[in-house]
């Protein structure tokens, strides 16, 4: 039997499975991993956004990086405004530097002992920065289907 990787077990989980997996590493103080685990989320629910707004499936193969520089263009066209009125610039400035705070720890960790300290600020700043997230996601998508008049669908775990 092949044993499952966190990353692995991570790629089936909800989006609301893996906030409370967060939230439980951070309370245990496993850092790295919350600092993993929010990275999926984000890189997860930055794809599905993008998708949502330009309407393909044009998000596979691309890097969290160039998934944020594309947010962030889509924010900057204007062409999407309950987007731009909900995601602010600075949101998204915040995730982008997040994402290079946590590349600057993993790199360090090759080379240098990181402390605690720094590892709990990074798990904790991004746990915060995923609830102003979601809530901007939960706004937007309210938003959203009020202009279309659509009802929300309930979802069936597994997706996000």
């Amino acid at each position: 039997m092949k044993k499952k990787t966190l990353l692995r077990k991570l790629e089936k989980s909800s989006a609301k499975e893996l906030q409370k997996r967060a939230g439980m590493a951070l309370k245990n103080k496993y850092y790295l991993e919350a600092s993993w685990i929010l990275s999926v989320l984000f890189e997860r629910r930055v794809k599905r956004l993008i998708r949502k707004l330009e309407g393909n499936q044009k998000t596979v193969g691309i890097t969290f990086e160039q998934s944020i520089k594309r947010i962030k263009h889509l924010h900057l066209s204007g062409n999407h405004h309950d987007f731009s009125e909900t995601f602010s610039i600075e949101l998204i400035d915040r995730l982008r530097q997040w994402k290079n705070q946590r590349n600057l720890i993993l790199k360090d960790m090759l080379a240098v002992h990181v402390s605690q300290a720094r590892m709990e600020r990074l798990a904790r700043d991004g746990f915060r920065l995923s609830q102003i997230w979601n809530k901007a996601l939960r706004s937007y998508k309210k938003s959203r289907n009020s202009r279309t008049g659509k009802v929300p669908v309930p979802r069936q775990s597994g997706e996000i």
